[in-house]
C-alpha cells in the first residue's frame, strides 16, 4: 500500500491487509511468539501432540469449540467436501445401503455458488435446497441478490426429513430422491450471502434433535463462526459448536490469517478427516506459514469481546444510517438492524452514478465510502446496485 493509499480513510475495508515483505516479519514474530521451532512435515499425523506445534494448535482450537480433535486444512472447500464426503459414507438408507449421496443446505450456500460443482464432480453428490427454492437459479442469484431472503428455518428441514414428503428434487439436476438419501444438513452461521442473517438458536437446537432423530449428521459451515457467536450473544465459542457433528471454521475472514481452515469434530470422525487431505492433493509438506498466521490470528482476535464489539460498532453506524431521512431514499440494508458484523446494502440509484458520486466523496474528503459494488442485473428489482458491508480489524477503529 502506497503513501497515497494510506491516506485515504477506507470505510469498507475490514481488514488491512500487509504486504508480502510485511506478512513474511509478521510470521517470524510470531513463531518466537507461538515458540514454533520446527517444521510440520505432512500434517504431522503421526506425532506426538507435545512434540508438534501444528497439533498443539489443533488442540488448542478443538477445547475452545468444545470438541474432541480437529485438523488443519488448507481451505474451507477441501475441509467441508471432507466432511460431506465421511458423513456419507457412514449414512445408510432404510434399505442398508445409500442409493444415492445427497446433502441438505440453504440456497446460496458456497458449495452452490462458489465452488465449481466440486461436490457433484469430486464427490459424486447431489444437493437438496431448503426452504421454497423451486425456482431458485444459482446464475440469477449471482447477478441480482435476494433482498428479505429468510436463512434456513427449522420449518424447511422439518419439511425435507419427513417422510412423507415424495417431490423431493436435486439442485440443479432434478433428480428424485427421499429424505433418506440424506446424509448431512449443513447450516451457514452466519448466512453470508444474505447479510450475515442467523438462524434461531432455539430453531438451530431444534434442527439438532431432528437430525439425530432422523440419523441425519449435523454440519455447521462456520466460516464466520466467530461473528455467529457474537451475533448470539454466546459466552463461548463452544456453546455455538455444541449442536453440530462437525464444524468447518476459516482462518482468513474475520481472523485475518494468511489462508487457513480446520475442521472439528469427534476423535473417530477426525481420525479419518486426516487421511483425505492426502487423497485431496491438499497435504503439503508443510504448512507452516498458513497454520502459525492461522494461530496467531486466532490468538489476537478470539478473545474478549472482539467480535461482540464489531457487531456493536456495526449496529451504531446502521443506526445513524437509517435515521437519515437521505439515505433512506438511496439505500435498505438487509437485514434492517444487523445481526453479526456484516450487513448487505441494496441502492436505487445506478451504478455509474453510485460510482460517480462515491469518487466525489474520496476526492472531496478522503474518506472511501464503498469500493466494491455489484450491478444487480434484474428489471423488475427496484434496487440497481448492491454492497457487502464487514467490520473488521481495520474499520472497527473508525468513529
Amino acid at each position: 500500500m502506497n503513501d497515497e493509499e494510506k491516506a485515504i480513510l477506507d470505510l469498507q475495508l475490514h481488514t488491512n491487509r500487509q504486504s508480502p515483505a510485511e506478512t513474511l516479519a509478521s510470521l517470524s514474530k510470531a513463531c518466537k511468539t507461538l515458540e514454533v521451532e520446527s517444521f510440520d512435515v505432512y500434517g504431522d499425523y503421526q506425532s506426538n501432540p507435545q512434540q508438534s506445534y501444528l497439533r498443539q494448535f489443533e488442540s488448542e482450537v478443538a477445547s475452545r469449540f468444545g470438541k474432541e480433535d480437529a485438523v488443519f486444512c488448507l481451505s474451507g472447500g477441501m475441509a467441508q467436501s471432507i466432511a460431506l464426503m465421511i458423513h456419507a459414507k457412514s449414512h445408510p438408507t432404510s434399505n442398508g445401503r445409500s442409493s444415492m449421496r445427497a446433502f441438505a443446505c440453504h440456497p446460496t450456500s458456497h458449495l452452490l455458488l462458489h465452488e465449481n460443482d466440486a461436490y457433484m464432480e469430486l464427490l459424486g453428490m447431489e444437493a437438496l435446497l431448503t426452504g421454497n427454492a423451486k425456482d431458485f437459479d444459482a446464475d440469477n442469484f449471482k447477478q441480482s441478490g435476494c433482498f428479505g431472503m429468510a436463512p434456513m428455518s427449522l420449518s424447511d428441514v422439518k419439511d425435507i426429513l419427513s417422510p412423507d414428503n415424495d417431490t423431493l428434487v436435486t439442485y440443479p439436476t432434478q433428480k428424485s430422491i427421499t429424505c433418506n438419501d440424506v446424509s448431512t444438513l449443513m447450516l451457514e452461521l452466519p448466512h453470508r450471502e444474505i447479510g450475515g442473517k442467523l438462524t434461531p438458536w432455539d430453531e438451530v437446537h431444534g434442527m439438532s434433535s431432528l437430525c439425530k432423530e432422523k440419523g441425519v449428521k449435523f454440519h455447521c459451515d462456520g466460516a464466520r463462526i466467530f461473528e455467529a457467536s457474537a451475533g448470539y450473544g454466546h459466552k463461548s465459542l463452544a456453546q455455538t459448536a455444541e449442536p453440530f457433528d462437525s464444524v468447518y471454521i476459516s482462518f482468513y475472514k474475520g481472523v485475518g490469517a494468511v489462508s487457513g481452515a480446520m475442521l472439528l469434530g469427534d476423535s473417530e470422525f477426525i481420525a479419518e478427516a486426516r487421511v483425505w487431505p492426502r487423497r485431496f492433493g491438499g497435504n503439503l509438506y508443510s504448512v507452516m506459514p498458513y497454520a502459525v498466521s492461522s494461530w496467531d490470528g486466532f490468538r489476537e482476535n478470539c478473545i474478549d469481546d472482539v467480535f461482540a464489539d464489531r457487531r456493536r460498532k456495526l449496529a451504531g453506524v446502521i443506526d445513524v444510517l437509517t435515521a437519515d431521512s437521505d439515505v433512506q431514499s438511496i439505500v435498505q440494508f438487509d437485514p434492517a438492524i444487523p445481526q453479526t458484523s456484516m450487513i448487505h446494502g441494496y441502492l436505487k440509484a445506478p451504478l455509474d452514478d453510485c460510482k460517480r458520486a462515491l469518487l466525489a466523496v474520496e476526492q472531496n474528503t478522503g474518506i472511501r465510502v464503498l469500493t466494491r459494488l455489484s450491478k444487480i442485473n434484474d428489471e423488475e428489482s427496484s434496487f440497481c446496485c448492491r454492497f457487502e458491508w464487514s467490520i473488521g480489524t481495520s474499520n472497527v477503529l473508525i468513529e
